[in-house]
Formats: C-alpha cells, structure tokens, sequence
C-alpha cells in the first residue's frame, strides 16, 4: 500500500515536496477508504496543474527512483535530472523517500539520496514504523564526515547463522564498498541474494517485491508487462466485454498467431532501448505470457515447452471476424484503453498503479466511468490508483474526497511545489470544478497580455 512519497533536487523539484494518501477526517466516500497498521489510507489520488507545472515530474520521480531502487543507478540516466535551473543542483543529492505498508500489514519508511556528480548512492534507510509509532532502523547507511561509507542497524536477531549473514550482507556497503556496489541498493542485493524465507530476510524480500509490483503508465509506455490477456479465454472475454462497455465499437478481441519473428518485432527503435526492451520481456516471459505493445501492434509473448518464443498478435474484431483490425487502427482512446483496462484484473491486492495523463485522449465521461469502475470492481482489496489528469469535470466531490485532490504549482524560481485540496477546507457540497478554473486553487496557466504588446519583453 503507497502511503507517501517525498522527492527533492530531481528536475523541477528544487527543495523537498510530499505527497500523503492518508486520510483525513472527511467522512464521505468511506468505501475511498483502505485500514492497515492503525493507518486510514486513500484509494486514489488524482493531480491537477498547469502545463509545465511539474504533475508527470513527481511520476516520472517515482518510475527513475523505482529503477534505482530495483536495478541500481546503471539502469537510469542520470543526466540533467537534478533542479537545473540552481547553480547547485549538480552537486546537491537528490533524495526520494517512500513510505509502504507491505502485503504482510507492516509499515516502513525507504528512502535512498543519490550523487549526479559521483554517479553513486550516498545513502539509503529502512525504517519499519510500529501501530505505536515506535520506529526501528533496519538498516541505514551513509557516510561519515571523512568521507568513509558505514553501515548500521537496530535489528535484533536471536538465530546465530541469521545474525552472520546479516553482518556480512551490511558490511558490503561499509568502508570497502567496492565501486559497482556503490550504485546498487542495499534493498535490491539482499533480496536476490537471500530467498526472503524467514526473519529480516523476510521483511526485506516483501518491501523489495512491493517496490517490483509497482505499475507505472505513460503516454509513451511500451511494455508495461501488466498481462497474458491474449494468452488466456476468461480474461480475453472480460476485457472485451469492457471495451464494449466503453463505446469503442470493438464486439471482442482476438488471439492470431503471428509469423513475426521475435527480434524483428523491435525493428525501427532506437538500438540501446530495443536492447533493454527485450532483456526485460524475455526475464518476465521465464514465469508466464506477457503482453505488451511496441511499434504500433500488440502482442502477447510465451515460451513453449522448448524455449521457443511464440509469438501472438492481438487483433480486434468490430463486428466481422473475418476481417479483424490491428491495433495501429483503433483510435487514440481506445488506445489509451488499452493501458488502463489490464488495471482491472491485474491489480492484484496489494498493488499502487502510477499513472500519467489518465484522460489523456479519453472522453470526460469515460474517464469518469473508469474511475467508477475501478472503485468497484476493486472492492475489498489494497490497490490504489496515483494519476495525473486535466479534467476538471473529475473535479467533483460526488466523484472524490477533498483529499484525494492535490495540486501542484510553478513557483517563480520555476521549482514546482505540491499540496491538496485539503488545505482549502472546502465543504462537500462545494462546486469546485468552477473555482478551480477561477484560478483559487492557483494550479491553472497565467497568461500574461503584456507579454504579447511587448511590454515585459
């Protein structure tokens, strides 16, 4: 369950900004409401700004922090993602702090700052946080003011061999940290070195699969590896029945076997990412069918008994299965569909699902209906939906909570600041779309007159 994410010195981030989803005293829309650890967490969160405000900022922090987190800093370019526009940004860390509670019910505070200049992590904590609020370092590392990584933690550990191997697992990153183990986690290297069956080992392997069940959307995604529709009846039946549903003219979806090749599929994009692209999708093809979409076509992807890759194309059937279209020949919405319909059935409990542009290329009553949907169809479990979004007609306190609204402005040094809805202290019955566009929530575009006459020129 996503609780919080903080982020600092990561593009128009400039100084620390945190984005809560627990709960306030708003009494309305109790079914919004998620328990666990003590804690009243929201269901959704949806981020309204100006165009160049900062909203796909604070998801895209949250996709390059993951990759970190999961992969090390290898996986990420680092690139001119520090706050630029300061003379300091290069050599301040940037800093990205989630707060989780993990399938197990347990809360943790996880954070990790790294060095644009050094390329490295500087430094990386895990806090679980007790129903009493009690906390306890399960490890934090860091450098010391000479400039030597450390190592250290609270946890006690009864089992003798436990104990060892969690001090030799530590020591890895103290004082003769090699140079590769500088740019990878604490999190992630005992995760895949231990089998996270018992003890703190345990503990660990949950917040590192918590981070890995993550779902990240953007316009752009290309493989996002959230399905085997294409490769299973029940599911293929229920997303067509949705695509229905939504108005896209599609009666059903339909499996071809496809005579592509698997790396002819990654012909026309650019080599490096092509190269990542298929590293990813053949590790996740080892446990089960992936579907994903690359060079205008969708495909579903599985190892036979033999290694082989086969290779299946999802093509859509608009009232004539013998003449049955590609997916390049849907329109942008239905598109678009096609990323967020998965969400339905693949949410999978305990599961926080990052979106940006959730309205992008959909009709306002669309996207309103899938967030109706989802609310529904996800009834009784933990997942959550995080988006970004123009469309003020969600702006509707029948729809959503007061806190479950948040705002992100351009300050004048072009540093982006985040708050909710909440402050304001509207009351439920508030039409606040209205207000909104007024301009007295401040998230909206400022058009400047004087700057086209000339005169600030």
């Amino acid at each position: 369950m996503f609780v919080g994410f903080s982020v600092s010195n990561f593009l128009s981030f400039k100084t620390t900004q945190t984005m809560s989803m627990v709960a306030s005293k708003v009494i309305r829309h109790k079914g919004h409401i998620l328990n666990s650890n003590g804690k009243r967490i929201l269901k959704t969160g949806l981020i309204y700004g100006a165009n160049a405000g900062g909203k796909s900022n604070l998801i895209r922090a949250i996709d390059f922090s993951r990759d970190i987190i999961l992969d090390g800093l290898g996986a990420v370019d680092l690139n001119k993602k520090y706050f630029r526009i300061c003379s300091e940004g290069y050599k301040t860390p940037g800093v990205f702090e989630y707060r989780l509670i993990t399938q197990a019910g347990k809360e943790y505070s996880y954070g990790i700052a790294i060095s644009y200049a050094e390329k490295e992590i500087l430094s990386e904590w895990l806090i679980r946080i007790e129903k009493s609020g009690a906390e306890t370092y399960i490890f934090n590392r860091d450098i010391d003011e000479k400039g030597v990584p450390y190592t250290e933690s609270e946890v006690k550990i009864k089992d003798a061999e436990e104990r060892v191997r969690w001090k030799i697992y530590l020591e890895d990153f103290g004082a003769d940290i090699t140079a590769s183990m500088r740019k990878k986690s604490i999190l992630s290297d005992i995760a895949e070195r231990n089998n996270g069956k018992y003890g703190i080992f345990s503990e660990i392997f949950d917040i590192f699969r918590w981070f890995q069940s993550m779902i990240i959307i953007f316009p752009t995604s290309q493989y996002n590896g959230l399905n085997q529709m294409v490769e299973d009846e029940i599911i293929r039946e229920f997303f067509s029945r949705l695509l229905k549903y939504f108005d896209t003219g599609i009666e059903s979806v339909e499996a071809k076997l496809g005579q592509v090749e698997f790396d002819k599929i990654f012909d026309g994009i650019p080599k490096e990412e092509a190269e990542r692209l298929k590293i990813r999708i053949s590790n996740d093809i080892e446990n089960e069918p992936v579907m994903f979409k690359v060079s205008d076509q969708v495909y579903s992807l599985r190892k036979d008994n033999e290694g082989n890759i086969i290779t299946t194309i999802m093509m859509q059937n608009h009232g004539d299965k013998q003449e049955l279209f590609d997916y390049q020949d849907e329109s942008d919405g239905t598109q678009r569909l096609f990323d967020l319909i998965p969400l339905f059935y693949e949410h999978n409990g305990n599961r926080a699902i990052f979106i940006d542009e959730i309205d992008r290329s959909l009709h306002t009553n669309l996207t309103r209906k899938f967030l109706e949907k989802f609310y529904k169809l996800t009834e009784g479990d933990t997942s959550q939906i995080i988006a970004t979004t123009h469309d003020s007609n969600l702006l509707d306190l029948e729809l959503l909570r007061q806190d479950e609204i948040w705002f992100v402005k351009r300050m004048e040094d072009h540093s982006t600041k985040i708050y909710s809805l909440n402050r304001f202290k509207e009351r439920y019955d508030k039409i606040i779309d209205k207000e909104y566009l007024l301009g007295r929530y401040d998230a909206i575009p400022i058009f400047d007159e004087e700057v086209l006459e000339g005169k600030n020129a």
